[in-house]
């Protein structure tokens, strides 16, 4: 680890799920590391060249069994850890943990991955016992903050890939409307590589401008979860640029539809000089995205924005 910059970066994500018979009450996933003999929230690395959102949602699969979504961000924690360079001289470094609430999906506890070595146990604990018997005061905290958290609802805005220039488009379609521009290359990677980020906030929802290069964006992670697209004219820059309170009633529909199915986040995509209105029906923050860019938006029950966070592709 010698010569390395900056903080060691690591994810992770605090998983409830209610317990029967008893109103209110909530289990939260831990593990217990035989190395340490600690019990801590599931976390770890991240890999090389993977977002931080991924990093959580594989190391709980791995470490636990348990398959989830994400939703809330919630506060990173940061500290110190030792460890040894190749001349066995011990050094300290630190490192940053960046969480999120977390939404079982699928999968058990007996379909953890981690070798015993590192994790030798995952389960369930009411969460006034983990508060009393977690390891480390940071997870703690995280676990307190999880707990204070309100349902929410997800809305995932993107911003389209890198499409043809408009003056190749011309040039090379004559008669072809603006609409129909399509993806360039380097715009269709944009698109692939959405496919990991949409999967893990369990986006099952898409709707698009009608545009073509918009629809594009979506393509591959519709055709990974098998989900049509909804495309809407009201999206596209023609119809916001001739009335754009059309797009703010289509993206009031958008928010009403997230906010009667918490458990369905929804992605939809637009263009450039739409997305601030876009961004200000919702509430999120208005500033310029990069093409394949991604605002996700939390919003509360009352639709009201909590929590926002940005990605790029």
């Amino acid at each position: 680890m010698g010569g390395h910059k900056g903080p060691i970066q690591a994810a992770g994500a605090v998983v409830f799920r209610d317990i029967d018979g008893t109103e209110g009450a909530r289990e939260v996933l831990v593990v217990h590391r035989p190395d340490y003999d600690d019990l801590s929230l599931p976390k770890g690395k991240v890999e090389r060249g993977e977002d931080l959102p991924l990093t959580a949602v594989r190391e709980v699969a791995e470490e636990t069994g348990i398959d989830i979504r994400l939703s809330m961000p919630l506060q990173p924690t940061e500290y110190t850890v030792k460890y040894s360079t190749a001349s066995g001289k011990p050094k300290r470094r630190a490192k940053v943990v960046s969480w999120w609430l977390g939404v079982a999906v699928g999968g058990s506890i007996e379909e953890a991955t981690a070798s015993p070595e590192e994790i030798d146990g995952a389960f369930w604990m009411p969460t006034d016992q983990a508060l009393e018997q977690l390891s480390y005061p940071t997870d703690v905290q995280v676990l307190e903050e999880a707990l204070e958290l309100p349902s929410t609802s997800t809305i995932i805005l993107v911003r389209h890939g890198k499409a043809v220039s408009r003056k190749e488009w011309s040039s090379r379609k004559k008669t072809a409307t603006d609409a129909k521009r399509p993806l360039e290359r380097r715009g269709r990677r944009q698109a692939r590589a959405l496919i990991d980020l949409l999967g893990a906030f369990g986006v099952s929802h898409l709707a698009s401008s009608s545009s073509t290069r918009c629809m594009q964006t979506l393509k591959p992670y519709a055709e990974n979860i098998g989900a049509d697209i909804v495309a809407i004219d009201a999206l596209s820059e023609e119809a916001h640029e001739a009335d754009p309170a059309k797009t703010v009633s289509a993206m009031r529909k958008i928010a009403g539809r997230a906010l009667s199915d918490p458990s369905r986040p929804i992605a939809v995509c637009g263009h450039r000089p739409v997305l601030p209105t876009m961004q200000d029906t919702l509430g999120g923050a208005n500033r310029p995205m990069s093409t394949a860019e991604c605002l996700i938006v939390h919003l509360d029950e009352a639709g009201h924005t909590i929590g926002q966070e940005w990605y790029s592709s």
